[in-house]
C-alpha cells in the first residue's frame, strides 16, 4: 500500500474542501429553482475520490455514478464547465445536455456516469478490456454506491474483471443508504466489501 504524505496529503485536503464547496453552492443553487431537473450531492464523501484521484495518473480513466460531481472535480475537471452544464448551458462539459448524473469530460479521462445504479461497473470493465487489448498501460477506476454492489451489473462486470486480469480498479462509495434503505435491510453482509472475496480480489 502506498503511504500518502507531506504535499499528497495538502493536495488531497484541498481537493476535499474544493468537492464540498461546489456541492454547498449546488445544494443552494438547486434550491433557488435555478437548476433544472435534479441533483445528487455526494456531500460526506470528500475523502474517497479525493484520495483515489490523487494516486492516479493523467492518463488514466475514471467512470462515476449519480451521485458523482466529487469524483469528476477530484480527477480535474473545472468548476465553470461542470457548473454550466448542471445549469444546462451550452458552456458545459456536455453543452447543457447531460445534466448533474451525465457529466463527461473525455479530455481528462472522465468518461462520465450513468443514472442507473450499477451499471458504470461493467461498462468500466469494457474500458480496462480495451486498454488491455490495446497493451496501453492504464487504470481505470469505477466509483460505485453500496446500492451496486447487490445488482446484477455488478456481478457480471466484477467478474469479467476477475477471470481476465483487467485493470480495473472498483471503488464503493457506501453511504449506508440505497436511496432510502439501509444497507441491512437488503443484505445479510456486514461489510460490502466482502463480495471481493468471491471474485479473489484483495
Amino acid at each position: 500500500m502506498q503511504e500518502i504524505e507531506g504535499a499528497k496529503l495538502r493536495e488531497i485536503y484541498i481537493t476535499m474542501v474544493r468537492i464540498r464547496a461546489f456541492e454547498e453552492r449546488v445544494i443552494a443553487e438547486y434550491h433557488k429553482n435555478n437548476i433544472p431537473g435534479f441533483i445528487h450531492s455526494s456531500i460526506g464523501q470528500e475523502a474517497i475520490p479525493a484520495v483515489v484521484c490523487a494516486l492516479l495518473r493523467q492518463d488514466d480513466y475514471v467512470l462515476s455514478n449519480h451521485r458523482g460531481h466529487g469524483d469528476i472535480i477530484a480527477k480535474g475537471a473545472r468548476f465553470d464547465w461542470m457548473m454550466a452544464e448542471l445549469f444546462g448551458k451550452e458552456t458545459g462539459y456536455c453543452k447543457g445536455k447531460g445534466g448533474s448524473m451525465h457529466i463527461a469530460a473525455v479530455d481528462l479521462n472522465i468518461l462520465g456516469a450513468t443514472g442507473i445504479v450499477g451499471d458504470g461497473v461493467p461498462i468500466a470493465s469494457g474500458v480496462a478490456l480495451g486498454c488491455k487489448m490495446q497493451k496501453l498501460d492504464r487504470a481505470v477506476v469505477c466509483f460505485f454506491c453500496d446500492g451496486a454492489a447487490c445488482s446484477g451489473a455488478f456481478h457480471e462486470g466484477v467478474g469479467l474483471a476477475a477471470i481476465w486480469d483487467l485493470p480495473v480498479l472498483f471503488v464503493c462509495q457506501n453511504n449506508q443508504y440505497q436511496q432510502s434503505t439501509r444497507v441491512k435491510d437488503y443484505t445479510k453482509l456486514e461489510y460490502l466489501s466482502d463480495r471481493a472475496k468471491a471474485y479473489l480480489f484483495p
